[in-house]
């Protein structure tokens, strides 16, 4: 390292540990600024701060930080000291500060353990220099034309961040056609979920259309949800590759997976099909990393899916859910959508699915929806969908083309108007689904139909 990178490095990190030390302590833990201010005095910070000795990469379109979320979880009941970034500040500046927090002062490692989600758009630029004994690719999909173009570009992008490291296991979907071809001649450990016996209607937009071998229609022997299941080409032969770590059956309680030394039962973390995707790519992770299959059962039992991302309670004999459905991204929302399809419960549904954007020079598009399943939503035990926000009209545009009937649509302006909307007469679920930028606000939402339900059937808080 040539002397004036040294001194460049230097200020750099003093400068952040700086910053992180007076943002601990007036209370802003949750705050990348520390990080923004080391990478901007040195643009190469992140490939000289001290890494802890077991670093894991989390990517891909969707899941990422529950799965970072629930490594760490069970690395920390393995006995492990471990940093990550738990809010999913997952570009440079929230990477450099989970880093920051996991050396001293001289830049010498303080944790056992660094689970880092990294966007990714920026894989190649930030995968190379954490190297990481471990990459985790969630899965790919179609996500914001603003943020991410296509899959076949973030393909690429993650394509040259494990070609740049080399060193890396890579714990990839098999059942994402889109992903599982990333990493060939390098050691690959696939996940995925068996045939569950799902007749899924066509999707609207369909993420994988052409074999990428030569350009055939490809085919399913299953499919659970979009894009993911066993895929083959009736033309060349592609097909998805043999899992190493299968989930064969589950119930609404647990999941029984064939493993290489045989089959291994694990308690469900959440009922969510997509969840249960998230969950396989840690159980696969951390038996590869050679926790026992009991242990890793009985630890299980201890983790909940981010509050961020799912939030379940019972209020009044109601259940109350808060699910992200990530605005823009047609995967994730039809995702959820399909997974409310499947639950026969009388409920009603608050869609706050707005990502707005100040800036005149940046423009929120509109035709995410046309590539996303409302369809799944129209289903006589839905009562009820109350939108609200400034696309409420666009969203209730998108609805009437899906074939649901306009007096069961309530369109409002202001989201803090939603609850006094909700009939909680009758309804055994009540879910509120938010962008992932609104998380906040979902809450807040929430907690007003909370209150009102215990106001009005007379429930202690």
């Amino acid at each position: 390292m040539k002397l004036w990178k040294k001194i460049r490095f230097w200020i750099a990190f003093l400068g952040g540990k700086a910053f992180l030390a007076w943002y601990l302590r007036t209370g802003h833990r949750q705050n990348d600024r520390p990080g923004m201010v080391s990478m901007r005095l040195y643009s190469d910070f992140l490939q000289y701060i001290t890494k802890p000795p077991l670093t894991i990469v989390v990517t891909g379109t969707n899941g990422k930080t529950t799965i970072a979320a629930i490594t760490a979880k069970l690395l920390q009941a393995q006995g492990k000291t471990v940093t990550y970034n738990d809010w999913g500040a997952n570009h440079h500046a929230g990477i450099a500060r989970c880093l920051l927090d996991a050396v001293s002062w001289r830049n010498r490692s303080t944790r056992d353990a660094a689970v880092i989600e990294v966007d990714e758009l920026i894989s190649p630029l930030d995968v190379p220099a954490l190297r990481p004994q471990y990459i985790v690719v969630s899965n790919l999909a179609r996500d914001s034309m603003l943020r991410n173009g296509h899959p076949g570009y973030i393909y690429h992008r993650l394509k040259a961040a494990i070609a740049n490291t080399p060193g890396a296991t890579l714990i990839l979907n098999g059942d994402d056609p889109l992903s599982f071809p990333l990493g060939q001649g390098r050691r690959r450990l696939y996940f995925g979920l068996g045939n569950l016996g799902y007749r899924l209607p066509p999707n609207l937009a369909c993420d994988f259309p052409v074999c990428p071998r030569c350009g055939g229609k490809p085919a399913y022997r299953y499919r659970n949800y979009r894009h993911m299941g066993q895929v083959y080409c009736p033309d060349c032969g592609f097909t998805s590759p043999r899992r190493d770590y299968q989930m064969t059956a589950k119930n609404q309680h647990a999941m029984v997976v064939a493993e290489p030394e045989g089959m291994a039962t694990y308690p469900l973390i959440s009922p969510e099909l997509h969840n249960v995707a998230n969950q396989m790519a840690v159980v696969t992770l951390l038996r590869e990393m050679g926790i026992p299959s009991q242990m890793l059962a009985w630890q299980m039992r201890l983790v909940q899916i981010p509050t961020s991302r799912e939030s379940r309670e019972t209020v009044g004999g109601i259940q109350l859910i808060t699910q992200i459905a990530k605005g823009q991204n047609p995967t994730a929302v039809s995702t959820v959508f399909t997974s409310l399809a499947s639950d026969p419960a009388r409920m009603e549904i608050i869609l706050l699915l707005d990502e707005l954007y100040p800036d005149p020079r940046k423009v929120e598009t509109v035709a995410w929806m046309y590539d996303t399943d409302y369809e799944f939503l129209n289903r006589d035990n839905i009562r009820k969908i109350i939108l609200a926000g400034p696309r409420y009209l666009d969203h209730r545009l998108r609805l009437l083309l899906a074939g649901i009937p306009e007096e069961k649509l309530v369109c409002l302006a202001e989201e803090k108007d939603t609850p006094a909307h909700v009939d909680i007469h009758g309804v055994e679920k009540i879910f509120v689904l938010h962008d992932v930028n609104a998380i906040s606000r979902g809450r807040a939402v929430r907690d007003a139909v909370r209150h009102r339900i215990q106001a009005e059937r007379q429930v202690r808080p």
